[in-house]
């Protein structure tokens, strides 16, 4: 078989060429990748399928191997017939004619494509690759043992030290090379090998001049002659991470054949035509030795859950009589199980019969296992900028261009990598932090300055949202200012949240001042009266519209406090309504009246439209009056004098409907969507006019919902009117009148039979106990006052005591302490009534466990304080009285 046929067999590619570089030879594997015809009469230079870019580095290559007459490497990309350029390590090894002239040279490549490729993926997997592809630095040897002298290759004096040409040196130079403490251990073992003339093989190290040290293995062959007596000992020596460079002293074609698989890290193995095992090669440096049996094929060395796997890969690639690879996993020496990925190129006769496969398996398991750490890297990455909301920009400052990476982090940004011109990006932003972006990305681009977190909003798809970005400079190489990297985080519901907050504080602030100018509104006519009072005969102001104006203005400001505590306890959930049937006329009529007197004095028209047929309700009577009450005044105080006020009301199988239209001021459309708001007005006016905390139609709409029904407000705008509407749910008529709520009325007795009734008034606050007593003491009763706790036992074990108004705050003991220590265990008498400012449930609970009658809440009814006091005389209690 001839060195072509030989060179066909061979999976690498394989040409020649002249010493111009025209080919002259193409093994079928270069042929069939390079896909390029090579005619007998078709001139090929090697570079037209080299890529352009490593045409100089390759030709470089080519001179010094026809120069220096030695082999050369160089790696290169090579265009496959699909016009793909992958990468291949490519040897020159010059051609000699028989007079030892070069004549052209020989080209042997090899597909290292995916090595580079995952070099440049993995840094670890590179600097492995490298080191693996410039490992086979073979030298070969000549010991002449009667002269003691070693003839060696040039390549063999490089890997010592010594020049690069061939050489004759004494043996002992060789032996001292290596160091004291290995030099009686090689000689003892060489020696056991020469006097057996068999091939040998030693590892061991060597010490060069620079002081570096280089492991070599050398194999060896003794010469024995015609005697006994060895001659001549020949062998090559390489460097252990250097084995490919054994090539360079092979034979054209079974030495480059067989330098190729001895060189390679991968495992190799030759199957017959039907895909039966005829060699494993070089397996027994791999698989541990008890696997390789006599007949083993290299399926049986397979993992057992790949076996099947690659049983039927194999199978297929054998039928198919065409190249293929496959993946599967084999045990190695040390007992670990690596991954294997393996190719099969079938080798054929001249006429295209297949004769045997030559396959060669590549350990992967670090590559993957690095390219696995990575994606579970990336993985981890994106999950935490999910988390994060954030996502990743790149500012290429060459070009100005902006990308950023997404992972539907951020709203209206789609997942991959986008790339936008910087000024198309900048446009995104919202146009009042444009500058702002801006004046920081080009600060950062120059200086790598970046001060704080940069807070701005971006407009995606119409929407608006807020992002939080930091950013850093990165330099390359040489230092320049490469790109800005910079990170963005959703924070639109953080600052949504903030921007609220610094609302509701507005609104809070708004609300403070409100409420202390309605509480000195009442405060200004009382503390007039209070000075008209004193000086009564002088002014000759009647004392009854003094007194008029003082109640007037208490219970404005009662019914200041009464909203806030209504709001309070409807957003903690503390009201509990008592329903019961109610017409629905009835609460219309009723809370018209209530108003009448406004409008009356507003000179303004109250209009009333019901159905004809009675419409009956399941509410809470009182609450349903505060609803139409409230929204009522709200539309006489809003509109102009002169003005009307319409009142409509329908009902269908299930809701009744309520329109309240006024023809006022109406609601601007900033205020409309937040009307009902707590602590929500409108732009008012120094004057105060209309007044109000901006609390009551909050109010209205939690006691509506609470009723089960919904409340809306529409207005076209300011001074044109707004419409309120209720809907209520239905609930059928009655089967018995509801019962009417009349006010009770006081006990019919007379000043004297009040005076038998001994009344204690305990207060820490003296106007407050003393202006109670003047009221108790102008009813007739006997009344003692005591403004501290105990002031107020002393004063009732003095005297008995019928009635003990307490106040719960007091300084020393509270009134729920004080309320048992008056009262003696077990007895009725006195009657206990807390009278305090706190007023919520969870205080009517605690007023009634300390054993207290009665709970009256601060600015006390006085009415019914006088009607509970007039229940208490001795007329009132007397089985006979009227």
């Amino acid at each position: 078989m001839s060195n072509n046929d030989i060179a066909d067999q061979v999976p690498a590619l394989v040409w020649t060429a002249d010493a111009g570089g025209v080919v002259t030879y193409a093994n079928i594997a270069c042929r069939k990748y390079l896909g390029h015809p090579f005619a007998p009469n078709t001139a090929i230079h090697w570079d037209q399928f080299v890529l352009e870019d490593d045409v100089k580095k390759v030709l470089d290559a080519w001179r010094s191997a026809l120069t220096a007459g030695e082999s050369a490497k160089v790696n290169a990309r090579l265009e496959r017939f699909d016009g793909q350029y992958r990468w291949h390590k490519l040897r020159i090894q010059p051609i000699f004619d028989d007079a030892r002239v070069v004549s052209g040279a020989c080209g042997i490549a090899v597909d290292i494509h995916d090595f580079v490729k995952a070099g440049e993926a993995y840094e670890i997997g590179e600097r492995r690759l490298r080191f693996a592809l410039d490992a086979a630095r073979v030298g070969a040897w000549e010991w002449d043992m009667g002269s003691r002298t070693a003839r060696i290759s040039a390549q063999l004096a490089q890997i010592y030290g010594l020049e690069r040409q061939e050489a004759e040196v004494p043996l002992q130079w060789l032996f001292d090379r290596i160091p004291e403490s290995r030099r009686a251990w090689f000689a003892r073992e060489l020696t056991a090998r020469l006097h057996e003339c068999v091939p040998f093989e030693l590892d061991f190290p060597i010490e060069l001049e620079d002081g570096r040290r280089s492991w070599l293995r050398t194999r060896g062959e003794t010469d024995c002659g015609s005697g006994t007596t060895i001659e001549r000992v020949f062998g090559v020596t390489y460097d252990i991470t250097e084995q490919h460079d054994a090539q360079i002293e092979r034979e054209r074609s079974e030495q480059r054949y067989r330098a190729l698989v001895e060189a390679s890290s991968e495992l190799t193995w030759i199957a017959d035509a039907a895909g039966h095992t005829n060699q494993l090669g070089n397996w027994q440096s791999f698989t541990p030795q008890d696997g390789l049996t006599a007949g083993c094929e290299w399926l049986d060395l397979v993992h057992p859950d790949d076996e099947a796997c690659a049983r039927t890969t194999w199978s297929n690639i054998v039928k198919a009589q065409m190249p293929g690879s496959m993946t599967f996993r084999l045990r190695r020496r040390d007992g670990s199980w690596r991954t294997m990925s393996a190719r099969a190129a079938p080798l054929r006769d001249d006429d295209g019969t297949l004769r045997e496969w030559f396959c060669m398996a590549t350990d992967v398991t670090d590559e993957r296992a690095a390219a696995a750490a990575l994606e579970e890297r990336n993985l981890r990455l994106q999950v935490a900028m999910r988390a994060a909301r954030m996502t990743i920009g790149y500012l290429s400052l060459d070009s100005w261009t902006v990308c950023w990476d997404s992972v539907d982090a951020l709203p209206g940004v789609p997942a991959g990598t986008i790339a936008l011109r910087y000024d198309a990006a900048l446009h995104r932003v919202h146009a009042e932090d444009r500058a702002a972006v801006d004046e920081a990305m080009r600060r950062v681009a120059l200086s790598g300055e970046f001060d704080k977190p940069l807070e701005f909003r971006i407009m995606m798809h119409g929407e608006e949202s807020w992002l939080q970005s930091q950013a850093v400079l990165q330099r390359d190489a040489d230092g320049k200012p490469w790109r800005v990297i910079a990170s963005a985080v959703d924070i639109t519901q953080r600052k949504t949240l903030e921007l609220a907050l610094r609302e509701t504080d507005r609104r809070k602030d708004e609300f403070l001042a409100m409420l202390a100018h309605e509480l000195r509104n009442p405060l200004a006519p009382m503390r007039n009266a209070i000075a008209l009072l004193r000086r009564e005969r002088e002014s000759g102001v009647n004392s009854c519209e003094l007194v008029g104006m003082l109640s007037r203005q208490v219970d404005h400001m009662a019914q200041l406090v009464d909203d806030l505590l209504e709001v309070s306890r409807i957003t903690h959930g503390r009201i509990v309504l008592r329903r019961e049937p109610v017409l629905l006329g009835t609460a219309i009529y009723g809370a018209l009246e209530t108003v009448s007197s406004m409008a009356a004095s507003r000179g303004q028209h109250l209009t009333v439209k019901l159905p004809p047929a009675p419409v009956w309700l399941h509410a809470d009577p009182l609450r349903l009056s505060q609803i139409f009450v409230n929204v009522l005044n709200n539309a006489c105080k809003y509109t102009d004098p002169g003005g009307s006020v319409c009142v409509t009301a329908l009902a269908d199988e299930r809701f009744a409907a309520v329109t309240i239209e006024d023809n006022g001021s109406g609601i601007s459309p900033d205020l409309l969507p937040h009307i009902f708001d707590l602590f929500a007005q409108g732009e008012r006016t120094l004057d105060r006019a209309h007044g109000g905390l901006g609390i009551g139609l909050s109010l209205v709409k939690k006691l509506v919902e609470l009723h089960g029904g919904t409340i809306d407000i529409a207005s076209p705008g300011p001074g044109r009117g707004a419409t309120v509407s209720i809907r209520l749910p239905l609930s059928h008529a009655p089967d018995v009148p509801a019962p009417l709520h009349d006010e009770p009325s006081p006990s019919g007795t007379s000043h004297g039979e009040r005076a038998a009734l001994n009344v204690l008034i305990v207060d820490d606050n003296k106007d407050a106990a003393d202006s109670l007593a003047l009221l108790c003491e102008s009813e007739g009763y006997h009344v003692s006052i005591a403004y501290g706790a105990h002031d107020a036992l002393a004063k009732a074990e003095a005297e008995p005591v019928d009635a003990a108004l307490l106040d719960i705050g007091l300084p020393d003991i509270d009134g729920y302490e004080l309320a048992g220590l008056i009262r003696q265990k077990g007895g009725t008498r006195p009657v206990l009534i807390a009278v305090t400012g706190y007023g919520q449930a969870d205080d009517h609970l605690r007023v009634q466990a300390a054993g207290f009658d009665h709970h009256l809440v601060k600015p006390v009814n006085i009415d019914y304080l006088m009607s509970l006091l007039a229940e208490l005389s001795p007329a009132a209690a007397s089985p006979h009285a009227d």
